[in-house]
């Protein structure tokens, strides 16, 4: 027995040199560009090489999910659009007949508020490209030809994996909603491989699991009048937070500020309302939601957000006011003091 303790005392100084050989918990951060944004990659984890792999996964699906559904480059939306423009029936993917039917849902949701097929009105804007930068203003009566039909999502039939178009001015644009489909997806295929502490952050548009440690997620809400953040949300469980604003892709000419996001029934950006922040369990629900109620203005966005089944948001009116519901107030803290605040609720 005395000449196996030396052994045994070995191994007992041994082991704690063993455990603090663990690496520490730390936070990768990870970058590239799609979907028209940067794309933020954050995961807190003690496994370099699973978030190596987390990462490159990611970045895979979404940049395919951008290629199937970029409405003008070459891709699956693409060419459906082209056979929109020819009334021809095309054969859809299971992707693509999701996005659709998702579609029509948010449209009928919405009170057609939220229409994807604002394609033609986009793409007259000049809109389409996010590296375009231009001042020019449409004619009014290039405007009224195309809301002369009013192109709409609902006149999208599908019939098993075929669609087709009624109107062949539709053209589909889903980026008021893809990037709550594609950061759920990315979502997936980290818990999938154990991650469990991640953002997918896709240009101020996120998912966030978990937390970084003990200390909970900070998410900043960019400030639409100025740089840095008008507010923060602090998370420790799985949150979508999706945010919609006039300050994406935008050109200012006479004073007045022309952005990205059409109003589907009339056919210019819309004005009132500078940005909207909205939080729902369904990442494609939220998504769309904050594009509808900026659309909505401040006379109706009470009932479309009623509709439209969100309780949490923020709106941030072209007047420089914060209108809150309670239950995302009790969320946010605000960073901007030079701003009026007002709690609202949706009923």
């Amino acid at each position: 027995m005395l000449k196996l303790l030396p052994r045994y005392l070995l191994i007992l100084l041994l082991l704690p040199l063993a455990s603090c050989s663990q690496p520490e918990p730390q936070l990768f951060n990870y970058r590239f560009f799609t979907f028209g944004t940067d794309i933020t990659v954050s995961i807190y984890g003690s496994d370099k090489k699973q978030a190596d792999t987390g990462f490159a996964n990611t970045k895979d699906l979404l940049q395919k999910l951008n290629k199937q559904l970029h409405p003008w480059t070459p891709g699956e939306l693409h060419s459906f659009n082209i056979a929109c423009s020819k009334s021809q029936q095309h054969t859809i993917s299971a992707l693509l007949k999701t996005m659709i039917l998702e579609g029509q849902r948010f449209y009928s949701l919405s009170d057609g508020l939220f229409d994807p097929a604002v394609g033609s009105l986009v793409k007259l804007w000049k809109f389409d490209n996010a590296a375009n930068i231009h001042t020019s203003i449409p004619q009014s009566f290039e405007i009224e030809n195309i809301q002369n039909t009013r192109p709409s999502i609902s006149q999208v039939q599908i019939s098993d994996n075929t669609a087709l178009c009624s109107n062949n001015l539709v053209r589909l644009d889903f980026g008021g909603f893809a990037k709550g489909y594609a950061t759920e997806e990315a979502i997936k295929i980290l818990l999938a491989l154990g991650i469990d502490n991640a953002i997918i952050n896709a240009g101020g548009d996120l998912t966030a699991i978990g937390s970084k440690g003990d200390n909970p997620w900070v998410i900043g809400i960019r400030n639409p009048f100025n740089a840095g953040a008008i507010a923060s949300i602090q998370t420790y469980t799985k949150t979508n937070i999706f945010t919609s604003g006039n300050y994406e892709r935008f050109f200012e000419k006479e004073g007045k500020v022309y952005h990205h996001i059409i109003d589907p029934q009339t056919g210019y950006p819309t004005t009132e309302i500078a940005s909207v922040t909205v939080i729902h369990d369904n990442a494609m629900q939220a998504d769309a939601a904050a594009t509808a109620i900026m659309v909505s203005g401040i006379g109706r966005w009470k009932d479309i957000s009623s509709k439209m089944g969100i309780t949490k948001l923020m709106i941030v009116s072209s007047d420089k006011k914060i209108l809150i519901t309670p239950q995302m107030n009790a969320l946010v803290t605000i960073l901007d003091n030079n701003l009026t605040k007002v709690i609202e609720d949706t009923q």
